[in-house]
Formats: structure tokens, C-alpha cells, sequence
């Protein structure tokens, strides 16, 4: 699997001094990644990564598939619904680094030349609420277009 077609729709916190253990013992959150400074990241070609960080992550969907605007009515009922367990951990020491990343698949064409992507009040305000930063993680996708045929000539019968 690519970089580009993995799944980065995730709510995710972490720090160089956070205590993932001792904060799971205190939450009802569940979380589909859990991992601790030093652990394996991964490795390469023999060399290996170790995680700088200790930190917890949950998907909230799929990222690759879901439209950018489903997302971001998923994650708002995901932060009001969970408010108070996700303000205990932007509160545990060491969470220092809290994001909820949103995935924009952009076919971008010939004449594009920016873009900008943020929020809806409703998001920001239970990002505000919770502690949290949104991350809009942009993957841009060449538009795929069909060549036009090529325009016969008036000495092939076929032109004006």
C-alpha cells in the first residue's frame, strides 16, 4: 500500500514525556494505535526508526473514501460525543501534541493554481472545545482527462 492510499482520517495525541500507559488506565476511549518512546517505528532497507514520542491514535473512518465534508461531520460527532474523556487527555501530562487529521483528495487541472480547506464552525467549535488542531492533509491526484482527437485537416474531406 502507498503512502497516498492509506488511511490518515485519525484523531491522534502525543508527546516526548506522555505516559500513554498511565492515561489508558484512566480513559474509557479506545484507541487502534497505542505507542511509546523508543519502540520500533519501522525499518528499512536495515535501518531501524524508534518512535521520539509516546502517543495514542483513532481512526474515524476512511479517509481514502469518505468525502472530505462526511469527514468532517464524523469527526465533530466523534469530539462532542467523547468531550470529556478527550479533555482529560489534552489535560494528562505530556499530551502535548493533539491533532485531528481530515483527508482531501484533490484532483487538481492545468489551471489551478491554490486551494485552501478549513473547518466548519461546527467542527472548530468542538475542536476548540476538546483541545484540539485540526490537520488537513491534502493529497493531490492528477486530473485524468481524455485527449481530445485531433482536429482533421480541411484536405481530408472531414474539415470545414
Amino acid at each position: 500500500m502507498t503512502w497516498s492510499a492509506e488511511n490518515h482520517f485519525v484523531l491522534f495525541a502525543h508527546g516526548r514525556d506522555f505516559d500513554v500507559d498511565a492515561f489508558l488506565a484512566t480513559t474509557p476511549l479506545r484507541f487502534d494505535k497505542v505507542w511509546r518512546r523508543g519502540e520500533l517505528a519501522s525499518a528499512c532497507g536495515g535501518v531501524e526508526h524508534r518512535y521520539e514520542t509516546a502517543g495514542v491514535e483513532v481512526k474515524l473512518g476512511d479517509g481514502a473514501t469518505l468525502p472530505l465534508r462526511e469527514q468532517e461531520h464524523v469527526a465533530c460527532e466523534f469530539l462532542r460525543r467523547n468531550r470529556d474523556p478527550l479533555r482529560a487527555l489534552t489535560s494528562f501530562a505530556g499530551a502535548d501534541h493533539r491533532f485531528l487529521r481530515l483527508q482531501h483528495r484533490f484532483e487538481i487541472g492545468s489551471g489551478v493554481v491554490g486551494m485552501s480547506v478549513g473547518p466548519p464552525s461546527c467542527l472548530m467549535r468542538a475542536l476548540l472545545d476538546t483541545g484540539f488542531v485540526p490537520l488537513y492533509l491534502t493529497l493531490i491526484v492528477p486530473l485524468t482527462r481524455r485527449r481530445p482527437s485531433p482536429r482533421p485537416s480541411p484536405a481530408d474531406g472531414r474539415g470545414s
